[in-house]
């Protein structure tokens, strides 16, 4: 535009178009000199001012709120599982059976309250004619039984048990007049007895003291009792009463003194009871349990281990009371002798075999006419085998051997056959059974009896 209006004024002669032309060349360079320091002064001066802007400069204006945050990518995928390892073997696989021991709450090692409980139950019924025991045409219960376990340890070294027990098999039967209408007592079953009643003092594996109502320790059938054995049926009561001095369910009052050496290989036990009489002499009793391959710890005992131990363990007991064997013939000290031998061998595969022999003496006064029989000495014998697992369980058959001698007795001996299969789902915790008895009493007297059975327990 400055050009414009320099070409539009008056034009003089060509001197004043030269000194016009020399004026506007001379402004036109100081204009650049003065633009060229202007443009390095502010090259020189822009980071200082920046600095000054930013120390002096108000607080930026707030900037909107930033756009949510993308989504997290997706987890990576897993790695891929391991290899499956090796099946375990078939003993591996099958959980290890309890022991009489363990199912006890007051003596699970190192338990402290609360309270442990468990229930135990055994239900049979059996093929036999009540008029003619020959004949296996009749069906009845023979046995609705159950205890129920209560136990732990109120210090580390002291516990507490208490055990009831109860059997049913006389619920609903025909009244004391033997009309077919049961009667009141019949109609709320059979009255729930204590079986156990301890109070423990549990020193050190050497020495114990438990007292009160409690199992009378004498021979191996009483130590596992009906639900750690391998039979159905206890043994010795087939004929004349074939046990030793003992007490409802295996239990009296008293103490025992008892002790696990080297780690269960050797195992005391002593103890003292009155029967709730203090009129009658005290029985004393006792037994010694040697195990010479797996160790065999504990009070309790197992008429079998169901495939846990290889063992060979070699018991011997004994009692005497005073005048414990008075009958109308006569006055007599009582004395009982047993032993006992226990082999179980585990079989690679998963399967294992039992023998068991026990050999008992009692010296008792003759039998009295219309008595019961007195039996002077007994002989059991017992072999199984359980196999592999099949299904969930092992197939246990069994054969089993009682025999009698009756004391000042005359005729052949009393015996008793056991023949039985069993099916041990898991052990003695849960097992089904099929058995079969024979039992000779004299040459006219004899029984035969098919029982089918079932047995669990939980604790």
């Amino acid at each position: 535009m400055r050009e414009s209006l320099t070409e539009s004024l008056p034009r003089h002669d060509a001197r004043s178009k030269v000194e016009k032309s020399s004026v506007k060349r001379s402004l036109f360079r100081k204009r650049n000199v003065i633009r060229s320091a202007v443009g390095l002064a502010l090259l020189i001066l822009a980071p200082s001012a920046a600095a000054f802007a930013q120390t002096d400069a108000p607080p930026p204006a707030p900037m909107d709120a930033p756009p949510p945050a993308m989504p997290e990518p997706p987890p990576a995928a897993p790695p891929p599982p391991p290899a499956p390892m090796a099946a375990p073997s078939a003993v591996e696989a099958t959980p290890k059976p309890p022991t009489n021991t363990e199912t006890m709450a007051a003596t699970r090692p190192e338990v402290l309250p609360p309270i442990d409980v468990g229930a135990w139950l055994r239900v049979s019924g059996a093929f036999q004619n009540a008029k003619e025991p020959k004949k296996v045409n009749d069906f009845h219960f023979d046995n609705a039984y159950v205890e129920l376990h209560a136990g732990g340890k109120i210090h580390k070294k002291v516990g507490v048990t208490l055990n009831l027990n109860a059997n049913m098999t006389n619920f609903g039967g025909a009244n004391p007049a033997g009309t077919p209408t049961p009667s009141a007592g019949d109609q709320l079953g059979t009255s729930v007895a204590v079986e156990d009643a301890i109070i423990s003092f549990d020193f050190q594996d050497e020495i114990h003291l438990w007292a009160g109502h409690l199992l009378v320790p004498v021979d191996r059938a009483n130590a596992s009792g009906p639900f750690f054995m391998i039979p159905w049926n206890y043994p010795g009561f087939f004929a004349g009463v074939a046990a030793p001095k003992e007490g409802p369910s295996g239990r009296n009052n008293g103490a025992v003194v008892w002790g696990d050496i080297a780690g269960g290989r050797l195992t005391y036990l002593a103890g003292v009871f009155d029967n709730a009489n203090i009129g009658s002499s005290p029985l004393y009793s006792g037994r010694l349990r040697l195990a010479l391959l797996d160790p065999e710890p504990g009070f309790w005992g197992n008429g079998s281990y169901f495939g846990d131990k290889d063992l060979l363990s070699i018991g011997i007991g004994g009692q005497f009371q005073k005048h414990g064997s008075a009958t109308d013939v006569g006055d007599k000290d009582w004395g009982e002798f047993n032993a006992d031998v226990l082999l179980e061998k585990k079989i690679p595969g998963g399967s294992w075999a039992t023998v068991e022999g026990a050999y008992y003496h009692f010296n008792v006064n003759d039998s009295s006419v219309g008595s019961p029989m007195n039996v002077s000495d007994t002989i059991m014998a017992l072999v199984a085998y359980a196999s592999p697992t099949v299904g969930v369980g092992n197939i246990q058959p069994m054969v089993r051997y009682q025999w009698e001698k009756i004391k000042a007795g005359s005729g052949p001996s009393p015996y008793s056959i056991d023949a039985a299969v069993s099916y041990l789902i898991k052990g003695p915790a849960l097992r089904l059974i099929a058995n079969y008895s024979h039992t000779k009493i004299t040459d006219d007297v004899s029984a035969n009896l098919i029982q089918l059975g079932a047995q669990a327990i939980f604790f």
